[in-house]
């Protein structure tokens, strides 16, 4: 088991109200898995997210991250995490604009401390897996929006972390675009990387082989589907 949550909760205190996003929340995501998080604008997903990626503190239950007790880590240590077991994928990419896609990618070894050539020959490998080795010194307002999110996948992924958290990826790209995201996420997924998604799209959703989905901070539904994805190819 890759993750799993009991009784989380969180609160968000702002003195004179508090809110009660997470609800006494039970998950469990095994190693592997490909799950779409779903539900309205302010059920709680995006909570999830923040919490599993070790973005946000949670207020009272238990989350075990590969059997560590995430509770009981300080702030260092949730950085490190967050560098090296999760790889994080973004709607707005998330691209330094200064940067070429290879330095983009590189980003997340450099504060891993690889050394230069490593680091130049693993975001070469990365950029490769999604289908932009020519593209490799481009910057961000060189490429299309599609492009952009095969960097942060590319990025993602350089560090082979252990889950990779994607945050409504295809809510900024066109339809066709959009299909192609969802085919590379499958591909890694078919390769055994495991892939937590937040969507707000039915159809982007049935990409995933297991919809997990929220209302008013609780799980109403967690049922596994059969993505259209398996028969790829055929029309």
């Amino acid at each position: 088991m890759i993750i799993k949550l009991e009784d989380l909760v969180k609160v968000y205190d702002t003195g004179s109200i508090k809110l009660k996003a997470l609800k006494e929340v039970n998950l469990q995501i095994e190693k592997e898995e490909y799950v779409a998080i779903m539900g309205a604008s302010g059920s709680g997903k995006s909570t999830l997210m923040n919490v599993i990626g070790c973005l946000d503190k949670f207020t009272g239950g238990k989350y075990y991250l590969e059997d560590t007790d995430v509770s009981s880590l300080d702030d260092n240590s949730l950085a490190e995490i967050r560098n090296k077991k999760i790889g994080f994928v973004f709607q707005a990419f998330n691209l330094l604009p200064k940067l070429t896609a290879i330095e983009n990618v590189e980003l997340p070894m450099m504060y891993a401390g690889v050394p230069k050539h490593e680091r130049e020959s693993r975001a070469k490998l990365a950029l490769d897996r999604v289908g932009l080795s020519d593209r490799i010194k481009h910057k961000p307002n060189e490429m299309s929006g599609g492009q952009k999110q095969r960097v942060a996948i590319a990025r993602a992924l350089v560090n082979n972390p252990s889950i990779i958290l994607a945050d409504e990826p295809t809510g900024n790209l066109d339809s066709i675009s959009s299909e192609e995201i969802m085919g590379i996420f499958q591909e890694l997924n078919d390769e055994g990387v495991t892939i937590v998604m937040v969507t707000h799209e039915p159809d982007i959703a049935m990409h995933t082989k297991r919809n997990v989905v929220f209302k008013d901070g609780t799980i109403i539904s967690d049922k596994l589907v059969v993505s259209r994805t398996i028969v790829r190819g055929k029309k």
